[in-house]
């Protein structure tokens, strides 16, 4: 679940101040701020949620479910649970359901704010026929609709299996790896469909690097203010989805305690 808002709030915010090339003190003063705010907690291992059944592969292979009535079976085997016990398989199994919806909020706000990005930065100095920033909002789009369709496909429950986002939609381990990557790739060929612009402007006495870099600095600041107020709203929704994860955190650290589920270790402190 975290390896998804890192993924939108990351991906808006290196494509807005890469794609501002002259502006490398805000985009480090960004990146700091974006570090710094990380929620602590990460999700590792497999779950899958679907049919309001939780299942939880533990790093032994046994396969834990919980079901929505809070029965919990090991490998099929029913575990007998006390009162107190059930108390915290309910408040763990809440707490995961609850959050799932979270995260689409908060992959959603973060595509408005990279589709933004795109409209206002690439666009703003490629033309609006610029097939780099085409495909970059083809791509961000793709990935919102594939996680929506992944989490919404049963229209009575939700879903979420960790396996499919990591095979089929590529949010895996190494993501942030992966979003690197791609905006390496689309700055690489963002500079090399400007330069053709900028020489074809140029031939034709209409520009030079001087009216380039002004348009730039001009761009940085409309793009600065303008994302101060945009992202206020994802950061809120972001503190939200912390907290939710938090609170389940502690849920699970007192499900380890029952007998039978101490392999459950999905949510770490980094």
């Amino acid at each position: 679940m975290k390896k998804i808002i890192l993924t939108t709030i990351g991906l808006c915010a290196i494509s807005t101040f890469n794609a501002s090339a002259g502006q490398s003190e805000q985009k480090q003063a960004l990146q700091e701020k974006y570090e710094s705010e990380r929620c602590d907690i990460n999700l590792e291992g497999e779950l899958n949620f679907a049919e309001d059944t939780l299942t939880i592969t533990t790093e032994s292979n046994e396969k834990v479910k919980i079901t929505d009535t809070y029965m919990v079976y090991v490998n099929d085997k029913k575990l007998t649970l006390s009162d107190q016990e059930t108390k915290w398989v309910q408040a763990y199994y809440d707490g995961i359901e609850e959050t799932i919806p979270q995260v689409m909020t908060v992959a959603a706000e973060g595509i408005k704010i990279a589709n933004y990005a795109v409209t206002e930065v690439l666009r703003g100095f490629l033309g609006n026929d610029s097939r780099v920033a085409a495909q970059l909002e083809t791509k961000m789009n793709d990935l919102y609709t594939k996680l929506n369709e992944h989490v919404y496909q049963n229209p009575k429950s939700l879903t979420f299996n960790t396996e499919t986002l990591e095979k089929e939609l590529g949010l895996g381990a190494d993501f942030d790896a992966e979003v690197d990557q791609i905006m390496s790739e689309v700055m690489e060929n963002a500079m090399g469909e400007f330069l053709v612009q900028m020489g074809r402007s140029m031939l034709n006495g209409e520009g030079s690097m001087t009216t380039f870099e002004q348009r730039m600095e001009k761009m940085g600041e409309q793009i600065e203010s303008t994302m101060e107020s945009q992202t206020d709203g994802i950061k809120k929704e972001a503190e939200k989805l912390c907290d939710m994860l938090t609170s389940v955190e502690v849920a699970e650290s007192k499900v380890q305690t029952i007998k039978g589920l101490s392999g459950v270790d999905l949510l770490v402190k980094k």
